[in-house]
């Protein structure tokens, strides 16, 4: 078997050039030595007697943060943090690396920087560094003697581009170095019994260090969004065996590294004193976090025969299968209009609850009618009727603490609504029709 040194295409003959990566002369016959790779002995063990004290959590003391991993770090996880360059990975694994050397010993791994530059970023943080060693060593297998001497409890390998292991033949950060090395670091931490950080610097492709096989290797993903013009930092899990997928966590970019955001509500939803057409609020929920965020629309007559449709922060396919539904079920034709969505704050929606709001914002802007006072709650099918919602108490506490009084929400739900909700004057509805002729 031939293996792509650039890309890990795979084949049964020798080829002169890659059909996947069209590079030449890059194809290695895949030896087959005896893996080198740490071994342990495997028995079949009785589920019910398995102790799950082993799997006991460990907390950072960043709520956020653990609150995303499922209750702080399990005993032989590897967590890949994704992210493009220079949107403050290191620096929060840093912070993280600082509060868990208060009770344990952590070895931060960086081949990318001297520890003395380590050491320059550490001091900006202000954190207490107790048990924290910082370690300039990119090969592999020497990183695994060490880990075996010392007993660390936690590695920070800051990033995988950089790092290989010597029986991989295979350049530094092309996807079979990066695959082999991802695959030995899990083995160092389910054998040792220790949490591995792993740093992957996101292409332009939005892929973590080139192959997406790496995803599939590590226990926990989480990904690093952020707009260039910001100081805020969402820290989305992509995938979670020990926790829930899709959870998101905010960060503010701040002198002193980054700091968690509590009131996420407050954040994407800044001071609304001006009644505007063309925007409303909706609550949504990313994994278990509910929050209030504004959606935006503006509806412009064109004299182009190409109207222009955009989103920010909003599924453009969704957004499309929106627009028609107002045109069929509204009867509003808007062939001869621009329409363009925002979401606030720079933030990327995927709750199906926000279409209603995404709807009512557009048809808002188009009528120049009002609806700042009121919360939109409710997913909208093709038929132009509106679907009830999951955790509708969660998301309509939510709407009581961000100071709103009002919310239209599906029909279906009202029944599922609690007492203490019950203060919020609600209005169920069936059908998109149904907002317009009541306003």
């Amino acid at each position: 078997m031939y293996y792509c040194l650039n890309c890990g295409y795979k084949s049964i003959k020798w080829l002169g050039k890659c059909p996947a990566c069209d590079s030449w002369e890059s194809f290695l016959e895949e030896k087959k030595e005896e893996d080198t790779f740490l071994k342990r002995s495997s028995t079949p063990l009785l589920l019910r007697e398995i102790d799950v004290k082993d799997t006991q959590r460990v907390t950072t003391g960043i709520e956020e943060f653990d609150r995303i991993l499922g209750g702080g770090i399990v005993k032989g996880e590897v967590i890949l943090i994704g992210g493009e360059p220079g949107v403050g990975k290191s620096t929060f694994l840093l912070e993280v690396g600082a509060r868990l050397s208060q009770e344990g010993r952590v070895l931060y791994l960086n081949a990318e920087e001297s520890p003395y530059q380590v050491s320059i970023r550490a001091k900006r943080l202000k954190a207490n560094f107790a048990h924290f060693y910082v370690l300039d060593e990119d090969n592999l297998v020497e990183v695994q003697k060490i880990i075996e001497k010392e007993k660390y409890n936690v590695v920070i390998v800051d990033s995988i581009q950089v790092v290989y292991h010597p029986k991989i033949e295979a350049q530094r950060g092309s996807p079979v170095q990066i695959k082999g090395c991802a695959d030995f670091l899990t083995r160092i931490a389910k054998l040792q019994g220790i949490t591995i950080f792993i740093v992957g610097h996101v292409t332009k492709e939005g892929i973590i260090a080139g192959p997406k096989l790496l995803e599939h290797i590590v226990d926990c993903v989480l990904y690093f969004e952020s707009e260039k013009i910001s100081n805020y930092r969402v820290l989305r899990a992509t995938k979670n065996r020990f926790g829930s997928t899709g959870d998101i966590a905010v960060f503010e970019m701040t002198s002193w590294g980054l700091r968690q955001v509590n009131l996420l509500s407050n954040l994407f939803l800044p001071h609304r004193d001006k009644e505007i057409a063309g925007s409303c609020v909706v609550c949504v929920i990313e994994g278990v976090k509910p929050f209030l965020v504004e959606i935006q629309s503006l509806v412009n007559r064109t004299s182009f025969s190409m109207v222009k449709r955009k989103t920010a922060g909003f599924d453009p396919n969704r957004f499309t299968l929106l627009i028609a539904t107002i045109e069929k079920r509204l009867r509003l034709s808007l062939a001869s209009y621009d329409i363009f969505l925002n979401v606030a704050g720079g933030m990327r929606i995927t709750d199906p609850a926000a279409d209603l709001g995404a709807i009512v914002a557009i048809v808002s802007s188009l009528k120049e009618k009002i609806f700042s006072s009121y919360v939109f709650l409710g997913e909208v099918g093709l038929a132009g009727e509106v679907r009830a919602v999951n955790n509708i108490n969660l998301r309509l506490r939510e709407i009581k603490r961000g100071g709103f009084k009002n919310c239209f929400l599906p029909q279906d739900n009202l029944k599922e609504v609690d007492e203490e909700s019950n203060s919020l004057n609600l209005y169920g509805v069936a059908s998109i029709k149904e907002i317009f002729s009541s306003k």
